[in-house]
């Protein structure tokens, strides 16, 4: 459920491209273009809470990786890859305030300041208002991790991070795991 929830919220950041973030890190001493099969490490039992959203995660992977010249095979794959993630409720509290002159029009013209009225900061002529506002959220993060199957290791990782969106369509979450594989492969060095 954790982990269906930061899904969720890495993807709903996709609605606007400036509200999530992207990010990879690879292993530098490997060599990416021998990597041509692939398959999915088995979800831990206590995952995603929405098994839709994670088929349409693995089905976004899957035609990026297709596109990109790889197969999926169960038999002897070069990586596996692991699908995690989690989510956080965060509370943004902000405090607004100003001030204005009601009667500004009174205070202006030729023989400003009158000494009958004052001047425009009177005590009586400025209304100030103050208040605080409450927005609450969810933050999600997914995490896509590509083992080498020989090894063991860790070699590529991909990271969303964004606004949960509870509404977040297929084409949402294909957006964002374009966003994820924009850097795949890692250039070479």
């Amino acid at each position: 459920m954790k982990h269906c929830g930061i899904l969720m919220v890495c993807f709903l950041l996709f609605t606007g491209c400036a509200s999530f973030d992207v990010s990879y890190d690879y292993d530098q001493t490997v060599d990416f273009a021998s990597i041509k099969t692939y398959d999915w490490m088995p979800a831990p039992q206590k995952s995603w809470g929405n098994e839709l959203t994670v088929k349409h995660i693995k089905m976004a992977v899957n035609s990026q990786l297709q596109g990109k010249g790889l197969s999926i095979s169960e038999a002897n794959p070069d990586i596996l890859i692991a699908l995690h993630g989690g989510k956080e409720k965060k509370v943004d509290v902000e405090e607004w305030g100003y001030a204005y002159r009601d009667n500004d029009f009174y205070h202006s013209g030729p023989f400003y300041p009158h000494p009958l009225y004052g001047g425009p900061f009177r005590q009586d002529s400025v209304e100030y208002r103050k208040g605080t506002d409450t927005y609450e959220y969810e933050v999600g993060t997914i995490i896509l991790d590509f083992v080498d199957a020989r090894k063991k290791e860790l070699i590529w990782r991909g990271i969303a991070t964004g606004v949960v969106d509870p509404n977040i369509t297929s084409e949402e979450i294909n957006a964002v795991i374009a966003r994820i594989f924009m850097n795949y492969p890692p250039p070479k060095k």
